[in-house]
């Protein structure tokens, strides 16, 4: 179809254009004027584009979000593709606000605070437990399978509309502690107040290992993180003498973590970045975890149980699932 076409031509990936189609269209709906346009607006919504692109037959999409949103840890993307993974984002994150009930302010809480309240209950902070605040004080977090490019680099994005927030994960693991740092430095924005209102954070993967050093905001959402999955926002998890292995790091961090009240794979990954060993963190985490399995599915499987479908239409319902990996 033309349509499918011109958003490829704009650099949209098929996945993309395949989970933005509306389940109801069919090919026979051609000859119907109305639901072409309906076509149109339904697939401009999903992804976020200004539905006169369609029919002012531009060479370059309108972006409705391009300009309310702040990328960290760039490299070469254009503004395009800044633009398009903006508008798909900021797109997603309203669909989930809309399936999400609102719940308690999460502005001006601190670290430290949220640490202890899940410690009354827990031995250590996890994954679980962050995304369990998260829908409790009705933060949906999802994490991606679909982006609007072929190219992915988005590591998360936190999304606010109005005074309400929501977190999108893409960074791919199969072992939750490093899902739990980028949840917890999300979550860092949203507390230190980085978002003003109808904007979003992109938190683009770093290769360097400086990718926060110039960026006051970053450096402050990784401390909180640190602090609330640690209890320090400069832990020093250093090797005790200089022969260690990946077997014994990850009998070490389990045998610790009661009694430093820190999870076990964070334990490993603040060794990783203390020493910068990491062929022997990635190696101890599969003896940490009982077993390797994405984590996204974990992540989705939460955020599947708690979003309310009944609040949005089909389209987007469809379209969400898509993005979630979830079959229709």
């Amino acid at each position: 179809m033309k349509l499918k076409q011109v958003l490829r031509n704009a650099g949209y990936s098929e996945s993309a254009i395949d989970a933005a189609w509306p389940g109801w269209w069919d090919d026979d709906a051609l000859d119907s004027p109305s639901a072409v346009t309906e076509l149109r607006f339904a697939v401009s919504r999903n992804l976020g584009l200004d539905p006169r692109f369609f029919f002012d037959s531009e060479d370059s999409p309108r972006f409705i979000w391009r300009d309310e949103v702040h990328f960290k840890h760039l490299r070469t993307e254009s503004d395009h593709e800044k633009a398009a993974l903006s508008s798909f984002g900021m797109s997603i994150g309203r669909i989930c606000l809309t399936c999400t009930p609102g719940g308690g302010s999460v502005r001006s809480i601190t670290a430290f605070d949220l640490r202890n309240s899940i410690l009354v209950n827990q031995p250590f902070v996890r994954l679980v437990d962050l995304l369990g605040f998260c829908w409790a004080v009705g933060i949906p977090v999802v994490h991606l399978r679909v982006f609007p490019l072929s190219a992915k680099r988005m590591a998360a994005m936190t999304v606010r509309i109005g005074d309400r927030y929501a977190i999108l994960l893409s960074k791919d693991a199969d072992y939750p502690a490093w899902i739990a740092f980028y949840l917890a430095h999300e979550l860092g924005h949203i507390a230190l107040g980085h978002l003003s209102e109808n904007t979003a954070v992109v938190d683009m993967e770093a290769h360097d290992g400086q990718g926060s050093a110039n960026d006051n905001e970053e450096c402050d959402a990784d401390r909180f993180a640190l602090e609330l999955l640690t209890g320090h926002s400069e832990p020093a998890i250093l090797p005790a003498t200089e022969k260690y292995s990946a077997a014994s790091l990850a009998r070490s961090s389990v045998s610790a973590a009661r009694d430093l009240k820190i999870e076990p794979g964070t334990l490993a990954l603040c060794f990783g970045h203390a020493t910068g060993n990491w062929p022997i963190v990635n190696a101890s985490l599969r003896s940490i975890y009982s077993q390797s399995k994405p984590v996204w599915k974990e992540v989705n499987k939460i955020a599947l149980k708690q979003l309310d479908f009944e609040s949005v239409p089909s389209d987007a319902e469809s379209f969400l699932l898509a993005v979630l990996g979830s079959p229709a």
